[in-house]
């Protein structure tokens, strides 16, 4: 084969700088044109590829467990209950490349880390335009801030994992950046005022997981502490936050006087703050945890009749009416609101095996990457911000199913590759690239 111009591979090259910083820009704004980059700066980096015959110097960590996946999703769309209204899912497969056309296109750490403050300025701007929406209309449980989405839970979800891409990088890289500390502290506001408690318990815990892994001594004997007070008193200290998320709201009359109730205003941001915490705290009286508990059963039902292969993706709208619904729940919402769930529900044992075995291979490299850096610590932030994106999603996906949420899966699959543009440890990614 003719290798092409050096005008040609440059030309190339650029395109897909281009794409790569387009993609990450409107990540928070704009889902077509995110996609659209996405797809331009793969087909680019596939004929840049192609034409340069480099295929053996592309790496493909997860190849393997990604490649199980993908079949496994296959083989449940064609023993599907209806496999032609199954199979237009497989194309949320094709978010799939976003993993390795940066894993192979972002390979120096200057790139990295321009995309990486690319996002945190979007991140930020989507984050702003939400404050904007709740001085503009107000913040309630009933008008929950949405940012640059469509849907409160996406921006929730698009914005956790920002938030712990920005946590690693401040905890583990030095000198601390006091403007990303502000820019942290952003999110977490927007954060709370999507109400959105999937993304809270997914955000804690994967900021757990880096204060752990930044202070290991101490975090554990904090964490120590905390439990051994939960568990001695755990229903004394239940009692009072209760009290305290129920008793001090200000209500104002239509005469204009104000007085304290012990009921949630409507239209204040503590009191939809309150009332989700104090709903957490009373699961029998939650009706969102009730009705996940209505739809999980449900799965479950649909699970034992197709352990395999699952049923197909979207086959709950077809057969739900097989099934018992005495609260109506999955007639209504025809989804499990858990991607374990509704993944063992759509492609079986053989699906969720090998979606399962995606984050253990993955958690596997990132440990032998930390490992790696003991003596290079200028890229442990991505590789820690990355493992706690990752985790956050997941502690998220079990009340809610973000994996089939295109805006955030495709954030997820950009976040997870970062630690991969480390061009000091291209020996471990030789090895890494066999799993």
């Amino acid at each position: 084969m003719n290798q092409p111009s050096e005008k040609i591979v440059a030309t190339l090259d650029k395109i897909n700088i281009a794409s790569l910083f387009i993609f990450t820009a409107f990540c928070m704004f704009s889902i077509s044109i995110t996609q659209i980059a996405a797809f331009l700066g793969g087909v680019v980096w596939l004929l840049r590829t192609h034409l340069t015959g480099n295929w053996q110097g592309q790496r493909w960590p997860l190849g393997i467990t990604f490649v199980l996946f993908v079949l496994a999703c296959l083989i449940a769309v064609v023993s599907a209950f209806d496999p032609s209204y199954s199979y237009k899912e497989l194309r949320k497969l094709l978010e799939i490349l976003i993993f390795f056309w940066v894993v192979n296109c972002v390979r120096e750490t200057h790139l990295r880390d321009s995309l990486s403050t690319l996002l945190m300025i979007a991140v930020t701007l989507a984050c702003f335009y939400s404050f904007y929406q709740g001085w503009k209309s107000g913040i309630n449980l009933g008008h929950r801030a949405e940012g640059t989405m469509s849907v409160y839970m996406t921006f929730a979800g698009i914005i956790m994992l920002a938030g712990m891409h920005a946590s690693g990088k401040l905890l583990f890289r030095r000198p601390i950046n006091l403007l990303l500390l502000t820019v942290l502290l952003i999110i977490s506001i927007s954060l709370i005022l999507t109400y959105t408690r999937q993304a809270w318990f997914g955000f804690l815990i994967g900021l757990f997981f880096l204060i752990f892994i930044w202070r290991k001594k101490n975090t554990a004997i904090i964490s120590g502490v905390i439990i051994t007070l939960i568990l001695v008193y755990g229903s004394q200290i239940r009692s009072q936050v209760i009290n305290l998320t129920t008793k001090w709201d200000v209500v104002t009359l239509d005469t204009g006087e104000q007085i304290k109730s012990n009921r949630w205003t409507r239209h204040s941001f503590t009191g939809p703050m309150n009332y989700r915490i104090y709903k957490m705290l009373n699961p029998g009286n939650d009706e969102t945890f009730n009705m996940r508990l209505a739809l999980w059963e449900g799965g479950w039902l649909i699970f034992k009749d197709h352990p395999l292969t699952g049923c197909g993706f979207k086959c709950v709208d077809l057969i739900y009416p097989q099934y018992p619904d005495p609260t109506g729940h999955i007639s209504r919402l025809r989804g499990m609101h858990n991607n374990f769930i509704q993944l063992a529900v759509d492609t079986g044992i053989l699906g969720l095996s090998a979606w399962l075995g995606i984050w253990i291979c993955f958690f596997r490299i990132m440990y032998q990457r930390s490992k790696n850096l003991v003596s290079d610590q200028s890229s442990k932030w991505v590789v820690a911000g990355s493992s706690a994106a990752v985790i956050a999603f997941l502690v998220g996906g079990c009340f809610e199913s973000n994996f089939y949420d295109s805006e955030v899966n495709m954030l997820l699959w950009f976040i997870m590759a970062l630690p991969f543009a480390d061009s000091n440890l291209n020996e471990p990614e030789r090895l890494n690239a066999k799993i």
